[in-house]
């Protein structure tokens, strides 16, 4: 009877090993098949990484998930991509696992390309820095280790180039970018280093193109010389990429379109756009042909693509990369058209949108300063650790000036930033409004109410019409400082004082011109005095800076009425 218990035990255990082993050797092959697939198949991926769920081993079940978070985010859908990522990212804080620690690592840079392109930079920033935690707890002579770090580095390069500082982050992306002469390898490993190079080069083309001050730029030829670099590593790709030139063609009209060349980027981009759908192009394309047909005076096409572009956006909420572009356009193609009811929403929308990414670039500004800041921290606990006695001091001393240097660029940075050109891939936001950073103040709540109520019954008065009215005499009326009024009114409106009064002088003007007609055949003289300016040539400045045209181009289009 005992043999007999020991021999099924035997037979049992053997049994079940055989079965462990052939789930293990299943779960391998579809392992396989998703690294396979992984760019290339996007169904595919989504059927293995089903497939591989249902592993026992919390690994290999991890990364089918963190596959389909991939899957939904290609298809553009990131509210799922985003309820996957987050879910692993949850499950798996804290694991001490290096398995487990690789996949919460990539579930968190989903979730930072995810939040990029919604442009919520300081939520996209958050995840780098959980990055950086989740990457210390790996050992530094892993390859894994030197890999992901280096992709840490390439994405804190996005965040420092959409502070403005492109210079900065092209000399991170040259520091980590080493190109294979050839790539005969076909092992994943290989196959990522090369993707992740080809990646580089593109993002080194963007920081030029973003740099670009005019249309004769140099910088245009080195943005186009990093495309074209990045699209001969691309073509090594084996199976190849069948979107590799689409992509690359469409990087190109984008410098055509930098360089004013409107007909040559519109030939190119209708050359590449019979797979727009399959390669999910479309929207950049409809981006593109946007501009261009604004820019060549093709009101109907305009209106158009513009349209096609905005009902894609509201129906899979996808990239929010160009749409301040597309809603100014629309703004100045109704206001040429006439239609100034419709002009008047985009232009609102425009700079609702302005402000959201102005709000979005002060918080990851500031989350940028505190990362360098806890940097230098690092550094100076380092040097204190090693050194002693005199040395210590002269540690101390480096590291107050180094907490010194950052906090005076950061300062000059504030002072002299510009809100939305350096967020804005090509710089087509005319008229727009800047944004002066705030101070901050602790305002007793009925006392804010109370000021706020004084500056909305000045828009219903004709008090800002003095020549000489200021803000010394608005603070003298309403019973407050300058200081306060100044930081409510930066709170409130998004707004300096000055740009402020000079809005609410314009619209004015604006109002009358467009109800009587008597206005329209005044001089420009008068109609400067008539809203508190003594100098014609300030009004005309501040006139086509808030609207985009002189008044006299606003005349003119009001009687062709």
């Amino acid at each position: 009877m005992i043999k007999k218990k020991v021999f099924f035990l035997v037979f049992l255990f053997l049994y079940t090993s055989l079965i462990s082993s052939q789930e293990l050797e299943r779960d391998n092959f579809y392992l396989k098949k998703l690294y396979k697939y992984s760019e290339t198949n996007n169904d595919s991926v989504l059927f293995y990484s089903n497939k591989i769920e249902e592993s026992k081993d919390s690994c290999l079940r991890y990364n089918g998930k963190i596959y389909k978070a991939q899957f939904y985010y290609r298809k553009e859908n990131y509210i799922k991509a985003e309820k996957i990522a987050n879910k692993i990212s949850k499950d798996l804080k804290n694991k001490n696992n290096f398995c487990l620690n690789k996949i919460r690592i990539e579930s968190l840079n989903r979730l930072f390309w995810i939040k990029k392109n919604q442009t919520l930079y300081d939520n996209a920033f958050k995840c780098l820095l959980e990055i950086k935690e989740e990457i210390d707890k790996i050992s530094k002579n892993d390859d894994y280790y030197k890999t992901i770090n280096t992709t840490l580095k390439v994405n804190l390069s996005l965040i420092k180039s959409l502070l403005g500082h492109h210079k900065e982050a092209r000399n991170i992306l040259k520091k980590y970018l080493t190109i294979s002469k050839k790539n005969n390898s076909k092992s994943h490993k290989d196959y990522s280093r090369t993707l992740n190079q080809a990646n580089i080069l593109n993002l080194i083309g963007e920081s030029f193109l973003k740099s670009t001050i005019d249309s004769n730029s140099s910088y245009l030829d080195s943005a186009s010389l990093y495309f074209k670099r990045s699209f001969k590593i691309a073509k090594t790709f084996k199976p190849l990429h069948e979107n590799s030139e689409t992509l690359y063609q469409l990087r190109e009209a984008e410098v055509l379109i930098a360089q004013k060349e409107f007909t040559k980027a519109l030939t190119l981009i209708q050359k590449f756009e019979n797979k727009s759908i399959e390669y999910k192009t479309e929207q950049n394309i409809n981006s593109l042909k946007t501009i261009c047909f604004f820019e060549l005076n093709n009101n109907n096409y305009t209106i158009y693509y513009a349209k096609k572009y905005l009902v894609a956006q509201k129906k899979n909420s996808t990239s929010k990369k160009r749409i301040t572009i597309i809603y100014d356009i629309l703004a100045n193609q109704y206001f040429k058209n006439k239609q100034i009811d419709s002009a008047y929403k985009y232009s609102e929308l425009t700079i609702a949108e302005l402000n959201i990414l102005s709000k979005n670039k002060n918080e990851v500004n500031k989350l940028h300063y505190l990362y360098d800041y806890n940097n230098a921290q690092k550094l100076n606990t380092l040097i204190l650790k090693k050194e002693k006695g005199n040395r210590n001091v002269f540690a101390s001393i480096i590291f107050t000036l180094i907490v010194l240097g950052l906090l005076i660029v950061y300062l000059l940075f504030k002072k002299n930033k510009k809100i939305a050109n350096d967020l804005i891939d090509i710089k087509y936001v005319l008229g727009e409004k800047r944004v002066t950073e705030k101070k901050e103040y602790n305002l007793d709540e009925k006392l804010e109410k109370k000021l706020l109520n004084g500056i909305y019954k000045l828009k219903q008065s004709t008090d800002f019409l003095a020549p000489d009215f200021s803000i010394s005499a608005l603070s003298k009326k309403l019973n407050t400082n300058t200081s306060y009024l100044s930081y409510l009114i930066n709170k409130e409106f998004n707004q300096s004082f000055k740009q402020y009064i000079t809005e609410l002088r314009i619209e004015y003007l604006i109002k009358k011109l467009t109800e009587k007609n008597k206005y329209r055949n005044y001089t420009i003289k008068s109609l400067a005095e008539e809203i508190g300016y003594t100098n014609a040539s300030a009004f005309t400045r501040a006139f086509k800076k808030y609207k985009g045209i002189t008044p006299s181009e606003f005349i003119k289009c009001l009687n062709q009425d």
